[in-house]
């Protein structure tokens, strides 16, 4: 994923818990690397406050 990308939630279960709808699109926003090529995203989602650092594998790249 690279910042710019579209995402979804992979993992629905962790979306309910935040109150974001299942099928919501979020923007990318920063990346970073936290160790042996793991990466968090930064990730905006519209009407919810920017989520810092979130596991990579929480989410799928929306392609058009």
């Amino acid at each position: 994923m690279m910042s710019g990308d579209q995402v979804v939630f992979a993992r629905l279960d962790v979306a309910e818990a935040l109150g974001i709808w299942r099928r919501a699109t979020g923007e990318v926003v920063g990346i970073h690397e936290v160790s042996d090529g793991l990466f968090a995203l930064d990730v905006q989602f519209d009407g919810h406050e920017l989520l810092r650092g979130y596991v990579s594998a929480l989410f799928r790249r929306v392609v058009h």
